[in-house]
């Protein structure tokens, strides 16, 4: 595949998760333009080589349904040649190289090991008619490459308003992207290719694999095993992990400070909300004891 752009999605509340993406990939060489979806209308100001794309006609169809914010990423499918990651992701290779000697829909996730949160009942179904092992097509709506287009925008909506409308448009907010955007990929029949499955063999691109220090030497010893980027998919900002120094790298020391104050609110978030489930448990069972 012959990259020609990187695709993200973003806003201001992400912009320090955005700079160290897009710092990390000038870092490995590659000077590809960086075309920026908005996730909404809280913008910021980008670095040299990035844009803002949008794509009116299909951002008003979105809006029509009132469909989740997340699925704007859609608009990838009606271009080629381009490596999509979301913003918490850094890269450690440069993807021109990595994804030079291959095509189709490229990903390197592991999620084939654990897919869950990528299909609901109606599309296990659909996957299931199609094949008995396919978990190994499924993916990570995070990041992916693909050298085609997949849709016009004519037959994205036309396959959304379809047999699945459920699963792509009415429910998606309970659903969300990650499922939607596999049965969308599935349904097109490009072959996808997981580098992290043979012959590739790449390790792990998740974060949360990577949790002690000298990972390095145990899993990116030898050959090109290594991964060319690291997705916080799912990983709390506040959790301590190895692998963070590669993307805190990225910051400046103002930078850092204000990351730092972001993750102890959210430890601060996520420990009041553990605290208030378990005085729910010790209420109800002190109510069923009362009762007993």
């Amino acid at each position: 595949m012959k990259l020609d752009k990187i695709i993200t999605l973003a806003n201001k509340n992400v912009e320090l998760q955005f700079l160290a993406m897009e710092r990390s990939l000038r870092a490995t060489g590659c000077q590809l333009p960086i075309w920026v979806i908005p996730f909404d209308d809280n913008k910021f100001d980008l670095p040299e080589g990035a844009v803002w794309w949008e794509i009116e006609p299909l951002l008003a169809w979105s809006k029509s349904h009132n469909m989740f914010s997340m699925c704007r990423k859609y608009q990838c499918f009606l271009t080629d040649n381009y490596q999509y990651v979301d913003s918490d992701i850094i890269f450690l290779r440069n993807p021109e190289e990595v994804l030079e000697p291959v095509d189709a829909f490229i990903t390197s996730c592991t999620h084939w090991n654990n897919p869950d949160h990528t299909y609901n009942d109606e599309t296990k179904a659909y996957f299931l008619s199609k094949s008995t092992t396919w978990q190994k097509n499924i993916f990570n709506a995070g990041q992916f490459a693909c050298d085609r287009k997949l849709y016009t925008l004519e037959t994205l909506k036309t396959t959304c308003e379809g047999t699945f409308r459920s699963t792509l448009i009415d429910k998606i907010q309970v659903y969300k992207d990650q499922v939607a955007i596999n049965l969308l990929v599935s349904l097109t029949g490009v072959p996808i290719i997981n580098l992290s499955l043979p012959p590739y063999n790449m390790q792990s691109t998740w974060a949360g694999d990577y949790k002690e220090e000298g990972f390095e030497e145990v899993y990116w010893g030898a050959g090109n095993v290594k991964p060319y980027i690291v997705h916080w998919a799912g990983v709390p900002t506040h959790r301590k992990l190895a692998i963070n120094k590669y993307f805190l790298k990225q910051l400046t020391a103002e930078e850092a400070l204000l990351w730092n104050s972001k993750t102890e609110a959210e430890l601060r978030h996520d420990n009041a909300i553990s605290i208030n489930k378990i005085r729910g448990k010790l209420h109800r069972i002190r109510k069923a004891l009362k009762h007993a």
